[in-house]
């Protein structure tokens, strides 16, 4: 039996088996994936490319979160995951497909897809208060005190926007001391218990401190 005559389900499962193997660096065999990708994209085969999302995702979210640059953004990796499938979905499919002959140079071109959009994203963000505080020393041409006194006062304010005990400590330690979520967990366990937690209370710190205006400002005339 052919690739292409194999049921859908069949085609999926086997893409699936082979796409695991991928995953863990050892031989597999690629054409039942391209077979798969081609229905999802040329076809306009729903069923095909749902499969499509169900296999790839892992490994899309796998290059996201290797990405050197996916710290800086903030957001899970999920978004980035969903936001590269679709560009790269978009970018692919009907005639555009025929510009790959195999399998690697499609996973080649999903991968730069992950890059593209984290790269756009971090280029589209105002600049972010937690940049800007690690920074803080670097303010205009201020005097030693000057800028002591610009931070303490902008550190006073970030605290009135996190008044929450806990928050005010995680943003100390990232901000300041510029800790690693694995650093954080290891000193303060009985708050944090793993690197997941530690990561999206710092997410819903910055989506905070993003929002404020006086923030933004002060990171526009920093630059």
């Amino acid at each position: 039996m052919t690739d292409s005559s194999l049921h859908t389900d069949k085609l999926a499962d086997l893409c699936a088996d082979e796409t695991t193997r991928f995953m863990r660096h050892e031989a597999n065999d690629p054409h039942y994936c391209f077979e798969l990708l081609r229905r999802a994209l040329v076809d306009s085969s729903g069923d095909a490319l749902t499969h499509v999302y169900r296999i790839y995702e892992p490994l899309v979210l796998s290059w996201v979160r290797r990405h050197e640059r996916f710290q800086h953004t903030g957001e899970d990796a999920s978004y980035f995951a969903s936001l590269a499938l679709r560009n790269f979905y978009f970018a692919v499919r009907g005639a555009k497909f025929s510009n790959f002959q195999f399998l690697p140079q499609i996973l080649r071109y999903l991968k730069r897809c992950v890059h593209s959009a984290i790269e756009q994203y971090l280029r589209d963000q105002q600049p972010t208060a937690d940049s800007f505080i690690e920074n803080i020393e670097q303010i205009g041409d201020a005097t030693p005190l000057e800028s002591e006194l610009e931070a303490e006062d902008l550190w006073m304010h970030i605290l009135t926007l996190i008044p929450e005990p806990e928050d005010q400590l995680l943003a100390r330690l990232t901000f300041i001391l510029d800790m690693k979520p694995a650093e954080i967990v290891r000193g303060h366990s009985s708050i944090w218990a793993h690197e997941r937690a530690v990561s999206v209370a710092l997410q819903r710190i910055r989506r905070r401190l993003r929002g404020d205006e006086f923030l933004r400002q002060a990171a526009d005339e920093s630059r």
